[in-house]
């Protein structure tokens, strides 16, 4: 797998597929009033923190630093909390992904767990996929897009030549 799709992948699962087992809780005590720019400072922290330090030799974070990256966030997130105008939905979906991310472990970064993550999980009603979308929505419109500033390195396609 490409680190920019592992990257990638991460960060669905975190957005959208780690709530699958959350029923909203440690979250909902983070603030309400936090700065626009401290919120999107810390959610966006999560892209910078799994990049590779070195772009022209990337490795893949393992499992094990991806999950302690993801248990970090979660934490910030929850100091730093919300911005006053969040809709509703993306706040509860906030909650959720705060909570979820705070108890992440290894095993929930594997290939396959990515991947089903990334569809939503399995086990995650319509109502708390609808907010984690909410959520990935808002932090989209009101942060923009984390992984455009990150440097990514060209890759070529096996058989071709530059």
């Amino acid at each position: 797998m490409h680190i920019r799709t592992r990257l990638t992948l991460a960060g669905a699962a975190v957005l959208v597929g780690t709530v699958t087992a959350a029923c909203g809780g440690g979250g909902g005590g983070a603030p309400t009033d936090a700065s626009e720019k401290g919120f999107c400072a810390a959610a966006n922290s999560l892209w910078a923190d799994l990049a590779p330090e070195d772009m022209s030799a990337p490795e893949t974070p393992s499992d094990g630093e991806m999950a302690r990256v993801v248990e970090d966030w979660g934490n910030e997130m929850e100091e730093v909390g919300t911005p006053e105008g969040i809709p509703d939905d993306a706040r509860k979906g906030f909650e959720a992904v705060v909570d979820q991310a705070k108890d992440v472990d290894a095993a929930d970064f594997s290939a396959e767990s990515l991947e089903e993550l990334g569809r939503g999980g399995a086990d995650a009603s319509e109502e708390v996929q609808q907010q984690a979308e909410a959520f990935a929505d808002y932090l989209t419109e009101t942060c923009g897009n984390p992984l455009d500033d990150i440097e990514m390195p060209e890759l070529e396609a096996p058989g071709t030549t530059g």
